[in-house]
């Protein structure tokens, strides 16, 4: 691990794993009915190239096109962003805490942060569970599925935020974040079928 040091603040470099941390972008050009031509995008609910399937785009663009001046669009691409690197500022010695009242988000937050983790409790490694792809409303997905708990809740990261309210789920031939609002519950236990079943 390296040090950079811009405008006065130093950071430690992270070397993030090739994977780790994938973003899929969908970026639209389009027309409005007054004839401007702009670029819009939209983050897509997938995690590997795999999921960027035509189904997934064709309901994406939909999606997003939903609720906007669009008269025509004239090519679409999805891109994909993978983090190499990121930095955590180096705390300097000798360093006081400032104490602040905590702002309501702060508090929400926590909330929040408490109740995801009371639910995650039950799901302990190895649990066989039943969850919704996309989130229960998707209009990118919507159907059920399953996964085997890896690692449970809450997540915690070295150099980066941690994940209370996520699960992480082995689904066949990789390991998935899945949010905590997604899962249904134990899929021995869960009265929704699951419509896509995975060779676990």
């Amino acid at each position: 691990m390296g040090k950079v040091s811009i405008a006065g603040s130093k950071f430690n470099i992270e070397v993030v794993s090739r994977g780790e941390q994938v973003t899929f972008r969908l970026v639209v050009e389009y027309e409005t009915s007054g004839g401007d031509r702009l670029v819009g995008q939209s983050t897509l609910p997938v995690e590997s190239r795999s999921e960027v399937t035509t189904d997934t785009l064709s309901a994406a663009l939909t999606e997003w096109a939903d609720g906007r001046d669009v008269a025509t669009v004239t090519g679409f691409s999805v891109v994909e962003e993978q983090v190499a690197r990121r930095g955590g500022e180096v705390p300097e010695a000798g360093d006081e805490t400032l104490l602040v009242e905590p702002s309501e988000r702060d508090v929400a937050s926590g909330q929040t942060t408490r109740k995801a983790t009371a639910r995650a409790s039950r799901y302990v490694e190895g649990d066989h569970l039943l969850y919704y792809e996309g989130g229960p409303e998707s209009a990118v997905y919507g159907y059920t599925t399953e996964g085997v708990v890896t690692e449970a809740p809450p997540i915690e990261h070295q150099h980066r935020e941690n994940e209370p309210d996520k699960i992480r789920l082995n689904v066949g031939e990789r390991t998935k974040l899945v949010p905590l609002a997604w899962v249904i519950g134990h899929a021995d236990e869960a009265d929704e079928p699951v419509d896509k079943p995975r060779d676990l």
